[in-house]
């Protein structure tokens, strides 16, 4: 809980137009425009369909496409006429009509309005239950594309890792190996996901599904066990194991593990 209050503190200190830093104005958005020392210049405006805003003292200006930064850069040009060294501010204060989404077996999936700038630390720590993420695989998808793998560093505390959310962005979060249970299935008492836990067996896991039933090959089990996108099949004989008690087939489970147990032929 310290961390979080840590993270969070550490955020609100960052000016915003700096997590917005690489967000493109588009229509529709409210931008609030300030300059330094000059109260009279203090404007909110709303980017039309042409995508030009319209500021006291400063006439028509074309936002669309330009980032915060860069619209600061035009508009301190336009006030060197009037104002000696300008320090203009832009922040988008409202964006138009933006969502982003969040997916993945390890939080609950999520559509987030865009409403106001915001990073994907904010939005990570904005989620209530992280106890199932796998943030060593989690993603963030841009138009397509991975943009940033591993939220590990970043949730915990790195904010260079930090980057700026842009609408139709879709961070997946996947469930760790701890939350996901072993399948047991096949020729057992009762074939049923047995949740998992850290050090699980094979032999703690059939005893769950209720044992192997009457019409079991024990000698023909086997774990299928994905890894790398591949199926890797472990085979245990399931009679040793059980009457004869050899250990070197009570293999250690992975969670998502499958277990199972064929049929003999009668």
């Amino acid at each position: 809980m310290r961390k979080l209050v840590l993270i969070l503190t550490l955020l609100a200190t960052l000016p915003s137009a700096v997590l917005a830093k690489d967000y493109a104005i588009t229509v529709g958005d409210k931008l609030t425009i300030s300059v330094l020392g000059e109260p009279d210049y203090l404007t909110e405006a709303l980017v039309r369909p042409d995508g030009k805003i319209t500021l006291r003292n400063f006439g028509e200006v074309m936002a669309r496409g330009l980032t915060p930064e860069q619209l600061q850069e035009e508009l301190s040009k336009k006030l060197r006429e009037l104002i000696r060294n300008p320090s203009v501010s832009v922040m988008v204060t409202q964006f138009a009509n933006s969502k982003i989404f969040l997916v993945g077996g390890g939080v609950k999936p999520t559509a987030f309005d865009l409403s106001m700038q915001t990073t994907l630390l904010h939005l990570l720590t904005s989620i209530e239950d992280m106890s199932a993420a796998d943030l060593a695989n989690a993603a963030l998808i841009r138009d397509g594309r991975d943009i940033k793998k591993d939220f590990t560093s970043l949730y915990a505390g790195d904010a260079s890792q930090d980057v700026s959310l842009k609408t139709g962005d879709t961070i997946v979060i996947p469930a760790s190996s701890s939350s996901k249970g072993v399948y047991v299935v096949g020729a057992v008492t009762t074939p049923k996901m047995v949740p998992y836990r850290d050090g699980m067996t094979i032999l703690e896991a059939l005893l769950e599904a209720g044992g192997f039933n009457k019409f079991a090959s024990p000698n023909n089990t086997k774990v299928v066990r994905r890894t790398n996108n591949q199926d890797e099949v472990i085979k245990v004989a399931g009679k040793r194991l059980v009457r004869d008690g050899d250990l070197s087939q009570n293999i250690v489970l992975r969670g998502g593990d499958l277990v199972i147990v064929d049929e003999g032929f009668f």
